[in-house]
C-alpha cells in the first residue's frame, strides 16, 4: 500500500506541473489576443477620425463649388451684355465695310482702302435660303494686314 500511495504522491507533482506548464502557453495566447484586439480597436478609432476628416473636408469643398457655380453664373451674366456690345459692334462694322466696298465700285479712294487692306465679301450659305440667298448673305471682312 506504500508503494501506491507513494505512487499517487509522485503522479500528483506531476500533473501539477503539467497544469502550470499548461497555463503559461494559455497566459501568452491570452495576452497576445488582449493586445491584438486593442490594436485592432485602437485602428478602428484612426480610420473614425480619418473619415470624419474626409467628410469635413467634402462638405467644405461642395459650399466651395457651390459658390464657385453661383460666382460663374454672376459673371456668365454680365458677360451677356459685352457679347451682345460686340455683336452690335460687328455688325456696324460689317455694314460699314459692305458700304465701303459698295462705295469702291464708283469711287477711287474707297477702291484704294479696299485694295490697300484687302477687303472682300466672305460667302456665306444660308441653308435655307440655299444659292440664291448665299449673294444677299455676303459680308465683307477684312483681310489681317501684314
Amino acid at each position: 500500500m506504500d508503494e501506491y500511495l507513494n505512487k499517487t504522491e509522485s503522479t500528483v507533482p506531476a500533473s501539477k506541473a503539467l497544469l502550470s506548464d499548461i497555463n503559461l502557453p494559455i497566459t501568452l495566447l491570452a495576452l497576445a489576443f488582449s493586445v491584438f484586439i486593442f490594436a485592432q480597436i485602437s485602428n478602428l478609432g484612426q480610420a473614425a477620425r480619418s473619415m470624419k476628416w474626409q467628410s469635413d473636408n467634402l462638405d467644405r469643398q461642395i459650399a466651395s463649388l457651390t459658390e464657385s457655380e453661383k460666382r460663374f453664373n454672376d459673371l456668365i451674366q454680365q458677360r451677356e451684355a459685352l457679347v451682345q456690345q460686340s455683336q452690335q459692334v460687328q455688325g456696324r462694322y460689317t455694314e460699314m465695310l459692305t458700304d465701303l466696298i459698295e462705295l469702291a465700285e464708283d469711287d477711287a479712294d474707297a477702291r484704294a482702302i479696299v485694295e490697300k487692306y484687302r477687303i472682300q465679301r466672305q460667302q456665306r450659305q444660308d441653308q435655307n435660303a440655299g444659292a440664291a440667298g448665299a449673294a444677299g448673305a455676303a459680308e465683307p471682312t477684312p483681310s489681317p494686314t501684314p
